[in-house]
């Protein structure tokens, strides 16, 4: 990551918001470690190391500021793990909606139970995945249907329709 330190250092002098998370400081003079956003008075550019992690700056020896507090940057804070895990199931629904694989396959990869997925997913899109995963199917038919020459039938199967009585009845 050291490759980049006058990028990384202006992203940090400019106190950017949308670097917050993305990378941490740590600042040997004090052997602390920041987040780019921090209010605390600017270090020198010398002064300072770049880590993708909190974790790579506590290992090199860094302590966390006080100030700023690294530990609930953006995608860090164990309140993001549940929008994580669902982010990351919604992104899989999309990427197999045609493959025809069970919310329980979905959920054992992703290392959690189909109850907790299901429970979750709900309360983060307000549908469950497997509606998710019926509009994604549809919207692959959709796209199937007007830049294909494939036959309704061929569709349904290609979008992961079980039948094409189950595609028509959604569609």
């Amino acid at each position: 990551m050291q490759e980049n330190i006058k990028g990384l250092y202006a992203a940090f002098k400019a106190k950017d918001a949308r670097f917050d998370g993305r990378f941490f400081v740590g600042i040997s003079s004090t052997g602390i470690y920041c987040r780019p956003v921090c209010k605390a008075r600017q270090p020198k550019a010398e002064n300072c190391t770049f880590f993708r992690t909190a974790a790579a700056a506590e290992q090199a020896g860094y302590r966390p500021c006080l100030l700023c507090r690294p530990e609930l940057a953006p995608g860090t804070s164990v309140t993001d793990a549940t929008a994580d895990l669902v982010y990351r199931a919604a992104r899989m629904l999309e990427r197999n909606c045609g493959s025809g694989q069970s919310l329980r396959e979905i959920a054992e990869r992703l290392g959690c139970t189909d109850r907790h997925l299901r429970r979750i997913f709900t309360a983060e899109y307000h549908v469950s995945p497997v509606q998710y995963l019926q509009t994604c199917r549809l919207l692959l038919a959709k796209n199937l249907l007007t830049d294909t020459d494939l036959s309704v039938l061929e569709v349904a199967m290609a979008a992961g329709f079980g039948s094409l009585r189950r595609f028509n009845d959604l569609f």
